[in-house]
C-alpha cells in the first residue's frame, strides 16, 4: 500500500510541476527581428559558438551559466560590401513559469542596439507585456559592454512583483548576451 501511494504522489508531483508551464507565444520572429535591428545589413551569418576552454570558463564564472547550441543562438549582419553592421543574440531563458526568449542586437561597436522579448509562455504575456509596450527595454539602447543593466530601469513605475521578476529575467539575458559579445570575434 505504501508503494502505490508514493507512486500516485511522485506521479501526481511531476503533473503538477509540467502543469504550470504553459504554451509559448511568438512575440517576435527572429528573422523580422534580425532585419529591424541591423539596418544595413543584408548577408546574416550564424556564428557557431565555441565555447571550450578558457573562453567557456570567463561566461561560467562571470553569469554561471555555460551557453547551449539549444539555447543560444548568435548571428552577425553585415553589408553588401562585407562590412561588419553588428549581431544579435538569441538566448532561451528559464523562469519559474517556462523559458522566455530575449534577443540582444549590438551594434559594430558592441553597444546594444536593441533589446525585446521574442517568446513567452501565455500565462506569463500578461506581466512580460508592460515591459514592452512601456519602452522600458529602450533604457537598454546604448549600453557598453561591462555596463550592467538596471532591472529596475525597465519596469513602470506601478509594476508588479512578477513584472519586476520578468524584468530581471530580460536584463540577466542581456548580461549573458554582453559576455557572449565581449568574447567572441566579429
Amino acid at each position: 500500500m505504501h508503494r502505490v501511494f508514493s507512486g500516485l504522489l511522485a506521479l501526481g508531483c511531476a503533473a503538477a510541476v509540467f502543469a504550470h508551464v504553459t504554451p509559448n507565444v511568438t512575440l517576435v520572429r527572429k528573422g523580422d527581428f534580425l532585419k529591424e535591428a541591423l539596418p544595413g545589413a543584408t548577408k546574416y551569418f550564424e556564428k557557431h559558438l565555441m565555447l571550450a576552454g578558457s573562453e567557456g570558463a570567463a561566461i561560467r564564472q562571470a553569469t554561471g551559466w555555460t551557453p547551449t547550441d539549444e539555447d543560444t543562438k548568435v548571428y552577425v549582419g553585415r553589408d553588401d560590401a562585407g562590412g561588419l553592421v553588428g549581431s544579435v543574440v538569441f538566448l532561451w531563458m528559464p523562469s519559474q513559469h517556462g523559458p522566455v526568449g530575449v534577443a540582444v542586437a549590438f551594434d559594430a561597436g558592441r553597444v546594444v542596439r536593441r533589446v525585446t522579448v521574442t517568446d513567452v509562455g501565455t500565462e506569463p504575456l500578461v506581466w512580460v507585456r508592460p515591459l514592452l509596450e512601456g519602452g522600458g527595454l529602450k533604457t537598454l539602447e546604448g549600453l557598453p559592454l561591462g555596463s550592467s543593466p538596471d532591472a529596475a530601469r525597465l519596469t513602470p513605475p506601478d509594476a508588479g512583483a512578477m513584472t519586476r521578476y520578468y524584468a530581471g529575467i530580460v536584463a540577466a539575458a542581456v548580461v549573458r548576451a554582453q559576455k557572449l559579445e565581449a568574447l567572441s570575434s566579429p
